[in-house]
């Protein structure tokens, strides 16, 4: 037989997406199932429904054997006009959780019970084998839910060394998205961003991205907290 996709990827961490309850809820049964078999119980933490912070989701985390593994429900979520925390959020359907993702290559479920790849957008494999970076939904839609997935398909251009789709640059360099980012996002977020694309295989095309993208002086904004150079101070 074939080896596992654990044994093919060896990742560091597992996202599983629950579709009928919520990560704290599995994450317990999952404790249930370790005590009933004689196992040791693991610690859980848990990131909280949070209206101030921009990481708003119930997500359970459990280190489990050599693996940290998050626990999170599908998700169905609308925005607000000013802001990228969701006013409705609900369990939602893998398709509806699919077409809430950034990209077409991050949209893809490995079915652990089947063991089957569902690609819910019928874009995500051919994206993955063509080296492209695509939204689900029309890019601007997707951008202005999130402003900071526009830094995030920059990223994964870079690390991945894939091509933006056309229709995602051009939505891109919208002014809308610009401002949106500027206006929505925390500069420690958007560092955080900076940092792993600096950290990409290829921080140069990264940079280059943002310039030709129109976003660099949006990412870093030297003129608001810089004097001007040139100023006549006689």
């Amino acid at each position: 037989s074939s080896p596992s996709l654990v044994e093919k990827s060896a990742p560091v961490d597992i996202d599983i997406a629950i579709d009928d309850m919520l990560g704290r809820e599995f994450a317990d049964h999952l404790n249930e199932w370790l005590s009933e078999h004689g196992r040791d119980t693991v610690n859980v933490g848990v990131v909280l429904a949070n209206p101030e912070k921009s990481k708003h989701l119930e997500t359970a985390t459990m280190k489990v054997g050599n693996y940290f593994i998050d626990f999170v429900n599908l998700r169905a979520e609308e925005y607000t006009e000013d802001s990228r925390i969701p006013d409705l959020m609900r369990i939602g359907t893998a398709m509806e959780d699919a077409l809430r993702r950034d990209l077409t290559i991050n949209s893809l479920f490995y079915n652990i019970n089947t063991g089957e790849l569902e690609d819910m957008t019928g874009r995500g494999l051919t994206d993955l084998r063509r080296g492209i970076i695509a939204t689900p939904l029309p890019p601007l839609t997707t951008l202005l839910d999130d402003p900071l997935r526009v830094l995030r398909s920059v990223r994964f251009a870079a690390r991945l060394r894939f091509t933006m789709d056309d229709d995602l640059r051009h939505a891109a360099s919208d002014p809308r998205v610009r401002s949106a980012l500027a206006q929505k996002v925390s500069r420690e977020r958007v560092g955080g961003e900076v940092d792993l694309m600096l950290r990409s295989p290829d921080p140069v095309g990264a940079m280059r991205l943002l310039v030709n993208l129109r976003l660099a002086d949006t990412v870093f904004p030297v003129n608001t907290v810089l004097p001007y150079a040139d100023r006549d101070d006689k």
